[in-house]
């Protein structure tokens, strides 16, 4: 898988979920977009060596958390909220979404995603990878090179932590 032509598919298929997966780690539009230049670059770049040890997706997956954790790890993180437009999303289950829905959803996601940016950037990765990009546990193991009773693990940890964080911003007291 060497030509041009394979990474423009690469492209197509992976840019849209590498640009959410860089945002929702990384809390800003600005950092998110340079994130997956470096992403693309580096699968290009390495895309002649890709022996198919694993599956190109799960190469594309460790490149893209190892790119934000080194951004985060370098203090070049944001905290503003996530932008979302889930007008595409209502719209796809009710055809007949009312703005105050809307607004409700838009509300509960950047509330979801200002928390999972509270999280470590392990835990963050972790619950991005598992619950928004349907990845298993040896999947995430793959990806940020933990052993899988790892996985379990930081996923454990980020779920409570996640826990509290929502449960504080509502005002409820553990």
């Amino acid at each position: 898988m060497t030509s041009d032509h394979d990474f423009s598919v690469i492209v197509k298929e992976f840019a849209e979920r590498v640009y959410n997966h860089a945002y929702r780690m990384l809390g800003s539009r600005e950092n998110a977009e340079e994130a997956t230049q470096d992403v693309f670059l580096k699968i290009h770049k390495g895309l002649i060596n890709f022996r198919g040890d694993a599956q190109i997706s799960t190469w594309i997956w460790r490149i893209t958390t190892n790119v934000c954790l080194t951004r985060l790890a370098n203090k070049t993180k944001n905290t503003f909220p996530v932008e979302y437009d889930p007008i595409n999303e209502i719209a796809d289950d009710n055809r007949t979404a009312n703005p105050e829905k809307i607004f409700l959803c838009r509300e509960d996601h950047e509330e979801l995603a200002r928390s999972i940016n509270k999280l470590s950037p392990k835990e963050a990765a972790a619950i991005t990878l598992f619950y928004l990009e349907d990845m298993n546990y040896t999947e995430i193991s793959d990806i940020l090179e933990i052993p899988m009773g790892s996985v379990a693990t930081v996923l454990h940890r980020g779920r409570e932590k996640l826990r509290a964080l929502i449960l504080k911003s509502e005002g409820i007291k553990l």
